[in-house]
């Protein structure tokens, strides 16, 4: 089964403070244990090292630290390869679903999971992508309370 992973669960699951953090670690755990191929797309890996250096936390995350996190973050999942045609894909689905700014970034996630035939996109944004899917394309799903791994039903 083939999972990719949203920005909002990469980040709670790398950040054990995070509240959301068991629930997102248990899908890269899963990951990381052969359960699941996991996936992200080199778009995902640029924002949650963003994200990671300006959480408001103490310690902060230092750009060393975050470097850090998601070089073992790509031991686990593979990096998506941004190629032109997802960025073209991603603005034209954004225009023609009339949505407006930072949602074309969502789209980036979306288009890059579909090109990579993933059956699964894990979000805590469910909204945000079910706006910009298409049928045919991976499931949207949200990391469950309690924590587990759960692709049917």
């Amino acid at each position: 089964m083939k999972v990719c992973f949203d920005t909002s669960v990469v980040v709670p699951a790398l950040v054990t403070a995070h509240p959301s953090h068991p629930r997102a670690f248990a899908w890269l755990e899963a990951a990381a244990q052969g359960k699941l191929e996991g996936m992200v797309a080199w778009h995902g890996v640029a924002e949650t090292w963003s994200v990671l250096t300006r959480l408001p936390i103490v310690p902060a995350v230092t750009a060393r630290a975050a470097e850090a996190l998601l070089e073992r973050l790509l031991k686990t999942c593979k990096p998506i390869t941004m190629a032109p045609k997802i960025y073209q894909e991603a603005l034209r689905r954004s225009t023609d679903r009339g949505v407006r700014s930072g949602a074309l970034f969502d789209a980036l996630h979306l288009v890059a999971a579909e090109h990579a035939s993933a059956d699964a996109f894990i979000t805590f944004n469910v909204g945000d992508f079910n706006r910009l899917s298409k049928p045919g394309g991976p499931r949207i799903l949200v990391p469950p309370d309690p924590p587990r791994v759960r692709l049917n039903g």
